[in-house]
């Protein structure tokens, strides 16, 4: 899937990017320097060139120029009064200041714009230079919090630094720098779509068969056997739910292939069974050869399962679309473990994975594996889970509403939990974190989800594969939920 059109040439993998010139090797500075003692070095002739940069913008009614210049200066003194009177700022009582209702400056003269932004570019070209050259000499020794404070520096001297932003991930759109990840969501949601529809309307009918000596000795009555391309559905549902059950099940199998990983693949042998009642399921557990004694009382408690040997699933739910849905769910599960070791153990994977794909497929959420909400009343989380269980409420909305209300869960509190341990907002985010890498970082799950099924462990993968650790992995998905809302 190709990234939106972009000034950078951005890779996946880390911080790895196209990279404009070295820093100019006429700047000399000793290597041993700190990042404290270079900014201090430079900090006191830094903040005076900025502060005659904006009385010069001023002069030429360039306001947009003067308030970046202000904003550069509180970046490394946040209580320069000049710089907060400039931005129009009012000190409160306690010494704090708070922002004025001002209009959005913007710069009258497009004339002296050029000059400015020329003036701007030899103010911080030092400055940038150096922690650039620091960054560069010590980059696999920084620790993750001193490179974020070195790009923000940049940044805040140099807006335009394609190599800061480079290292953020960020392109432009539309003449404003994003998360790469926004600019690729519309995009990458629309080519999923496409693809799922292609898929579908490109498998082949399946074929009715005999039954087999195991379906024959359930003595259940069923409507059909169908078969094609290694799934097999039996059922005692009507016709046309079987074929959609089998249809599904190929499909999610072509998806999880595209966006997960091309090794993803059923158990041999793979049969779902779709019984239309509790009465049906009883005798099914009774009969079933992979069905042990022992297992028995518990599975008839459930509305779906998995039986021995992960080759045989049933759903027995009296409404059609929850069998639909757990099918395609359990299904998902069976890819996830075949294609990379990805088991209840590893809760965001799992449920992420099964949630995102499903709805995709069946246009539902209603297959969950976890815990009651550790925040809500009994009362509020089913009503809440029973929100989450309706067709047309979109799960990412959803994650926005708690985010603004300061209830959405940490992506890296809840990484490291086996699904019996997640909650129901945690599904929230489980779900947000598969939307955000198969529409904004593609390519990128695949390589994460084998080697989490390694064993490998969360800091290693997400520093490995995406250049962050989970603290800012979680931020930067916070900002796209944000930015991706409309």
């Amino acid at each position: 899937m190709k990234l939106l059109a972009s000034a950078l040439s951005l890779c996946l993998l880390g911080s790895a990017v196209a990279l404009p010139a070295a820093a100019p090797a006429s700047w000399q500075q000793d290597e041993g320097e700190s990042y404290e003692e270079l900014r201090a070095r430079e900090l006191e002739g830094l903040v005076a060139r900025f502060k005659e940069h904006a009385e010069w913008c001023k002069k030429k009614k360039l306001w947009l120029q003067r308030a970046l210049a202000y904003e550069a200066v509180l970046r490394f003194l946040p209580d320069d009064e000049e710089a907060h009177r400039g931005l129009g700022h009012k000190k409160q009582r306690d010494g704090s200041w708070e922002q004025g209702k001002r209009p959005k400056p913007i710069d009258r003269s497009k004339r002296d714009l050029e000059e400015a932004m020329s003036r701007r570019a030899e103010i911080s070209g030092p400055f940038v230079s150096a922690l650039r050259a620091l960054y560069e000499r010590q980059e696999d020794k920084l620790p993750a919090l001193l490179k974020d404070k070195i790009i923000a520096d940049v940044l805040a001297v140099d807006p335009e630094s394609e190599w800061a932003r480079g290292l953020r991930f960020e392109v432009k759109r539309e003449g404003q720098w994003v998360m790469m990840e926004v600019a690729n969501a519309a995009e990458g949601r629309g080519e999923l779509i496409k693809l799922e529809a292609r898929t579908r309307a490109e498998l082949k009918p399946a074929k009715e068969v005999e039954l087999n000596s195991v379906e024959r000795g359930l003595e259940i009555s069923f409507t059909a056997a169908l078969e094609r391309g290694g799934v097999r559905v039996v059922g005692t549902v009507e016709d046309e739910e079987l074929r959609t059950c089998s249809e599904n099940l190929r499909v999610a199998r072509d998806l999880l292939r595209e966006y997960v990983g091309g090794q993803c693949a059923y158990s041999s042998d793979l049969t779902y069974f779709l019984l239309r009642n509790k009465s049906e399921q009883a005798t099914f557990l009774a009969r079933h050869p992979k069905v042990a004694d022992g297992q028995r009382e518990f599975l008839l408690g459930l509305e779906s399962a998995t039986l021995e040997g992960a080759r045989d699933f049933g759903s027995w739910s009296g409404d059609k679309h929850r069998r639909l849905d757990s099918a395609c769910r359990q299904g998902i599960s069976n890819l996830l473990f075949n294609g990379h070791q990805i088991t209840h153990e590893h809760g965001w994977a799992f449920e992420g994975v099964g949630l995102y794909f499903t709805h995709k497929i069946t246009g539902t959420h209603l297959t969950w594996f976890v815990s009651p909400s550790r925040y809500l009343s009994a009362k509020d989380d089913a009503a809440m889970r029973e929100k989450l269980s309706k067709r047309d409420v979109d799960w990412l909305d959803e994650a926005r509403v708690l985010l603004e209300e300061g209830e959405l869960p940490s992506f890296f509190q809840l990484y490291g939990k086996s699904v019996n341990k997640l909650s129901t907002e945690d599904l929230l985010v489980c779900n947000a974190a598969v939307a955000f890498f198969v529409e904004g970082r593609p390519g990128a799950l695949p390589r994460i989800l084998k080697k989490i099924g390694k064993g490998l462990t969360a800091h290693e993968v997400f520093l490995e594969e995406l250049g962050m650790d989970l603290r800012q992995f979680d931020e930067r998905l916070r900002q796209w939920l944000v930015e991706t809302a409309d």
